[in-house]
């Protein structure tokens, strides 16, 4: 058995279809077998319909939905020794950085929304997980370009996700998809848990 530094929160993020839903079930999976082991789930995933797909309000909501499950887990301490964020706290965070970048957001907003988040107890995560895939291959898992996924949004959004991570004060692990198999990416990211 390997021994982890309990309890222990790895944060995925990163480029659309890089497979962090995918890696973050199959990590659970393999995780729970030593440990307890929890997933937050994707906000982005239950969003309510009346918020339309890549609003502020819908984006508002993702970070409040997210920071209230951190929050109950914080109060419940017991509840996991491992806790795999799919999309959580640094990822509402790089949105805060991408809005601003293309002006939906000043940067008094995203002051407010990161003092916002300290002055509740939400805490970085013990290790992000920043996992990228080149936008040929996005679209080529996604099965072609999408509404909102294409390729000139894949090209910002890399861009702004390299500048963005830089400014992060917890470990980063990098992890390009591009080429591996998920079962790769699952040993490369076990090897990397442990090491903590």
């Amino acid at each position: 058995m390997t021994i982890l530094r309990l309890p222990l929160t790895v944060e995925f993020l990163g480029t659309p279809e890089a497979g962090k839903t995918t890696t973050v079930h199959r990590l659970e999976e393999v995780l729970s077998r030593e440990y307890r082991t929890s997933i937050a789930q994707e906000s982005a995933e239950i969003v309510p319909s009346i918020f339309p797909k890549g609003s502020m309000e819908a984006h508002f909501w993702m970070r409040l939905n997210t920071a209230q499950y951190l929050l109950e887990n914080k109060v419940s301490k017991d509840s996991h020794d491992v806790l795999l964020i799919d999309r959580g706290i640094v990822d509402t965070l790089f949105w805060d950085y991408y809005y601003q970048n293309i002006g939906k957001l000043s940067s008094e907003q995203v002051k407010i929304a990161r003092d916002f988040l300290k002055s509740i107890g939400i805490s970085l995560p013990d290790l992000v997980v920043l996992m990228t895939t080149t936008p040929e291959e996005a679209i080529r898992r996604r099965g072609g370009e999408g509404r909102i996924v294409t390729m000139d949004f894949l090209k910002r959004f890399n861009h702004l996700l390299q500048s963005f991570i830089k400014t992060v004060s917890c470990p980063v692990f990098y992890l390009d998809t591009t080429g591996l198999s998920k079962d790769e990416v699952i040993d490369i990211l076990l090897k990397k848990i442990y090491e903590l």
